[in-house]
């Protein structure tokens, strides 16, 4: 081979490692830039799972809070309406507290401070009003045993203790209702009744002591 052969293969191996190079440069660059975390994605990628979540944007607490208030108002409202007339006064009176709350959650600023206080008193409206038809339609029973009793008598202990650490807290216009969560609970105790009727005493009992703690 001449020497100005061998000097030409040489330009050729020389350029070919240049290019190599500057591929290999330019690859890992644009691998790192794809890589690295663009600005505001942590943001982004927790609003995508949130969305992926629930099928929809973000759902805010109070807009849940709302919905469920809500919910528990048209359930109790139904149940209401089934009963015979001349009864359930009081359920009445306390559905229309738990709507005043619904509405003092809708306005203003302090929407969440009621949001809370609404829920539970319109879903014991909602318990309250299923016992009220249960005890009613007793001969609609099916003959199948209840189950034990152990969890129910737990949960009102439980409750019993809350109810304990909220006695003396200053209340707003709730106080007429923590006599009735404490004697609701003592009719779920009661040995007389069977186990749905004791079930729903003590969830209103334990909604009202929502209500309750949460400054109603």
């Amino acid at each position: 081979m001449s020497t100005k052969g061998a000097l030409v293969k040489h330009e050729a191996r020389t350029a070919i490692k240049k290019h190599a190079k500057k591929a290999i440069k330019h690859a890992a660059k644009k691998t790192a830039k794809k890589s690295a975390p663009k600005k505001g994605a942590p943001k982004k990628a927790a609003k995508q799972a949130a969305e992926r979540l629930t099928g929809v944007g973000v759902v805010y607490a109070t807009d849940y809070g709302l919905m469920t208030a809500f919910h528990h108002m048209q359930r109790a409202s139904v149940v209401i309406s089934l009963m015979e007339k001349g009864t359930g006064e009081d359920l009445v009176d306390l559905l229309e507290r738990g709507v005043k709350l619904y509405r003092k959650a809708t306005e203003g600023e302090e929407g969440n401070k009621f949001v809370l206080r609404a829920i539970g008193v319109l879903r014991a409206a909602e318990h309250l009003s299923l016992a009220g038809l249960y005890s009613a339609r007793q001969k609609h029973k099916q003959k199948v045993a209840s189950p034990s009793p152990e969890w129910l008598e737990k949960f009102i202990a439980e409750a019993d203790r809350r109810l304990e650490k909220i006695e003396h807290a200053e209340r707003g216009k709730g106080t007429d209702l923590f006599p009735v969560t404490v004697e609701l609970l003592r009719q779920a105790e009661d040995s007389d009744h069977d186990a749905q009727l004791a079930y729903e005493l003590a969830m209103a009992a334990d909604a009202l002591c929502f209500a309750l703690e949460n400054g109603l």
